[in-house]
């Protein structure tokens, strides 16, 4: 029953894939009418999400809703009028919280760490005022999805929505299924046929960055890259996990390979260190799975090899992408530029997303490389010490690692909970790499990382229930 749980989640993951790829679809047959027929599907799937709020699991809906962020900020591109990603997260945390309070009156206990996110988010609003971008579509997006308030809002329900194996196996399933996904897309940008590549958006080269890379439905490399990969995390956990089929884990191994090679496609520098790093940490993380590291090691040089030379084109991509410098000219100027205005005002900031705005007089030329000016900043964290200053900052770095370090380095957790920890921990890696290096500004892998630790934040008691954890017992 539990394996069929999984298994059900990687389809529902496809189909609700495939829906939007209908959407698109019928809205291109449609000719004149293209408009209320994307409308009207969108209509659908949206009472469809309501239905599935009031009769399933929660962790049905948030787990389709993590699946849809990946196309966040894309959904114009496929003529939908409503994000359906953050319509279905939102219904899924209304469900979560609506079932817990009536099933167990008074166990929606806050604990602190949530008065810090609270805090964070208090204070970002307050800069946005001050600084008057409140009314900004781009800070809006990066308040609530980067920062940010959905993520938050997943840690916060994850111990209740995910609290038991099944919803735990729900969520891996969808995460799967994504992988299929994600993975088929990325090696049929590489490899052709395009044709196969759906939303038709993702080979459009006026959208987005990327087109010569596997950039996938987020359209941009490095944010594809990471979604691979925690995708292949999610399939090692998995394999973990699922122990009833045999068919079931061979799906789940191909599917792994399928997102590893993907992240290869993506050509991009910081998502292979992120993958590599990554990967080291959480198979050294435990004594099982440092035994299986120098197998995997030889197995994905092997990939790599053979990737290399079955795919034409693919060895000369990667050695110009490699031998790149402009990248790292725009890092070194960008990051530079954010240091001295963090100099410049240390506490406060310059207010939330004003780098583009405010950092044109803080660029200087250097002796070393060549100036180049971009309007946002490849590190997350030099991006907030920038405009929240070394406060606003802190507190946000302060809760994450909080809510990282309590779910991967607990001594007295469940061994149910295990692998999700050695995932969070590979999956954490990866993320802080790519967010030294990248602007990193995609819904998804943010809410993934908040997701993973929540699910870390559950504890198991006596009475074989699942509970969120008092602060007397942490």
């Amino acid at each position: 029953m539990t394996a069929r749980l999984g298994l059900r989640g990687a389809v529902a993951a496809l189909a609700a894939c495939a829906a939007v790829a209908a959407v698109i679809g019928a809205a291109a047959s449609a000719g004149g009418t293209s408009a209320r027929v994307e409308g009207g599907f969108a209509g659908l799937i949206a009472v469809g999400f309501i239905v599935l709020a009031v009769a399933a699991r929660p962790a049905w809906l948030l787990s389709i809703g993590l699946v849809l962020a990946m196309f966040n900020s894309h959904w114009s591109d496929m003529n939908s009028p409503i994000p359906l990603d953050r319509v279905a997260l939102v219904l899924g945390v209304l469900a979560a919280l609506g079932r817990e309070w009536r099933s167990r009156p008074g166990s929606l206990r806050t604990r602190p760490i949530d008065w810090l996110l609270i805090l964070c988010c208090v204070y970002v609003m307050i800069s946005a005022v001050i600084a008057g971008t409140a009314d900004s579509h781009s800070a809006q997006f990066t308040f609530l999805d980067r920062f940010g308030v959905l993520p938050f809002l997943l840690f916060f329900v994850a111990p209740i929505a995910f609290r038991e194996e099944a919803d735990r196996r729900i969520l891996l399933g969808c995460l799967v299924g994504m992988g299929a996904y994600l993975g088929l897309t990325a090696l049929f940008e590489t490899t052709g046929p395009k044709s196969l590549v759906v939303p038709h958006y993702i080979t459009d080269p006026s959208v987005g960055i990327h087109f010569d890379r596997a950039r996938g439905p987020f359209v941009e490399a490095a944010g594809n890259g990471l979604a691979l990969f925690g995708c292949a995390v999610a399939c090692a956990m998995a394999l973990a996990v699922w122990r009833e089929r045999r068919t079931v884990r061979w799906l789940v191994v191909a599917v792994g390979l399928l997102c590893a090679l993907g992240t290869l496609f993506t050509l991009t520098r910081a998502v292979w260190i992120g993958v590599v790093l990554g990967t080291l940490g959480g198979m050294l993380s435990t004594r099982a799975t440092r035994r299986l590291l120098g197998p995997l090691v030889l197995v994905g040089v092997a990939g790599v090899v053979i990737a290399f030379a079955a795919i034409p084109g693919l060895y000369t991509h990667a050695t110009h992408r490699k031998e790149k410098q402009a990248p790292l000219w725009d890092r070194r100027n960008s990051d530079a530029a954010a240091l001295r205005m963090v100099n410049k005002r240390p506490l406060l900031g310059f207010g939330w997303n004003t780098f583009g705005s405010r950092s044109i007089d803080y660029y200087r030329e250097s002796q070393t490389y060549p100036l180049t000016v971009i309007g946002y900043v490849h590190n997350v964290f030099l991006a907030n010490a920038s405009e929240l200053g070394l406060i606003g900052a802190g507190l946000w770095a302060i809760a994450l690692l909080i809510a990282l370090l309590r779910g991967v380095f607990r001594r007295r957790g469940p061994p149910e909970l295990l692998p999700w920890r050695v995932g969070l921990f590979a999956f954490a890696i990866a993320y802080f790499t790519e967010a030294n290096t990248t602007p990193l500004g995609f819904a998804l892998p943010t809410m993934l990382l908040w997701t993973l630790a929540g699910v870390t934040w559950v504890d198991i008691r006596a009475t074989g229930r699942w509970a969120v954890v008092p602060r007397a017992a942490a």
